[in-house]
């Protein structure tokens, strides 16, 4: 493994794992507004982890004695600076979408085991309408 490989890895790797644990918990939310956001902090995780990861890794490798060329290819850095949501967005998604699905999937095959959220019943108010349902109070 180069210098490179043993800087970027754990910096990546660490980035996927709060990534993924981000989509996770976004994918078990019901809603659009907490689960978004969860989601967005997980792109960006792993986005950052990428670049930083990428340009730590760059410069370990040429600060080594005698770097070869490939060492000294910054345009990766700038590529994962632009690009690297890309990556970051389909991890994510993919991880969001599976945990929703396999959600649904359960809660399809057996709605008693695993129950979607009750909505709050609203109290009834009297309208003095003598065919009104009793309250079940």
């Amino acid at each position: 493994m180069t210098p490179y490989d043993e800087t970027f890895l754990p910096i990546f790797i660490l980035g996927c794992v709060l990534g993924a644990v981000a989509s996770f918990f976004a994918g078990r939310l019901s809603g659009c507004v907490l689960p978004g956001a969860l989601l967005a902090i997980g792109i960006l995780a792993v986005w950052s982890a990428v670049f930083i990861g990428s340009d730590m890794g760059y410069r370990a490798w040429q600060s080594m004695p005698d770097p070869p060329r490939e060492a000294f290819s910054d345009a990766s850095v700038v590529g994962a600076l632009v690009f690297g949501w890309l990556p970051g967005g389909m991890f994510c998604l993919t991880v969001f979408g599976l945990v929703r699905g396999i959600t649904w999937l359960l809660h399809w095959a057996n709605p008693d085991v695993f129950p979607r959220k009750a909505e709050p019943i609203p109290p009834s108010t009297e309208t003095g309408n003598p065919y009104q349902t009793p309250n079940a109070e």
